[in-house]
C-alpha cells in the first residue's frame, strides 16, 4: 500500500505542477522530480531559512500538521525591501512575509528560489518534500540568453 499511496502522491504533484505551468503559459517538454523526501519535527525543532538550489519549482505536502504545527514562512526575496519601510497593517500587497499553515492533507507549491524556512514548532510536523526541474528551452529564442535543460 505504500509504493501506491507514493506513486498517487507523485501523480498528483506532477498534475498540479502542469496545472501551475499553465497558469503561468510556461512552455517545457517535461517535469522531472529531482528528489522527494520526508521532514519529521517534533516540538521546538525548527528549520533555518533556505532555498532549493539548480531547480525550478519545490513543494510540500503534510502528512501531519495540527494545530499548534509550525507554519511555513516565505520572505520577500528583494533585500532593500526593508531599507525604508512605513508602519503598516499587513496584507498581500505589502507583506515581506506570508506563511500558510500546516494543514494535514493540504500540499504548496512555490519558485526554488523562493526564500522560506519553518519557525520552531509546538507539536509534531510531519510532511513531505519535493523539488521539480522543468526539462525544455529556457530564455528568449534567438539570444545568447537562453539555454536547453
Amino acid at each position: 500500500h505504500t509504493i501506491s499511496y507514493y506513486a498517487d502522491l507523485r501523480d498528483i504533484i506532477l498534475q498540479n505542477t502542469k496545472m501551475y505551468m499553465a497558469d503561468l503559459k510556461y512552455e517545457y517538454e517535461k517535469l522531472e522530480i529531482t528528489g522527494m523526501w520526508a521532514n519529521h519535527l517534533f516540538p521546538g525543532d525548527a528549520h533555518p531559512p533556505h532555498t532549493h538550489s539548480n531547480n525550478f519549482l519545490s513543494g510540500v505536502y503534510y502528512l501531519k500538521g495540527e494545530k499548534g504545527a509550525a507554519p511555513i514562512q516565505f520572505f520577500d526575496p528583494r533585500p532593500q525591501a526593508n531599507i525604508l519601510r512605513p508602519r503598516n497593517e499587513p496584507t498581500w500587497e505589502n507583506a515581506t512575509m506570508v506563511q500558510f499553515d500546516a494543514v494535514t492533507g493540504m500540499g504548496y507549491i512555490f519558485p526554488s528560489w523562493l526564500q522560506h524556512w519553518v519557525p520552531p514548532t509546538e507539536e509534531d510536523r510531519i510532511s513531505i518534500s519535493w523539488n521539480i526541474l522543468v526539462r525544455g528551452y529556457y530564455g528568449e529564442k534567438g539570444t545568447l540568453q537562453n539555454a536547453y535543460i
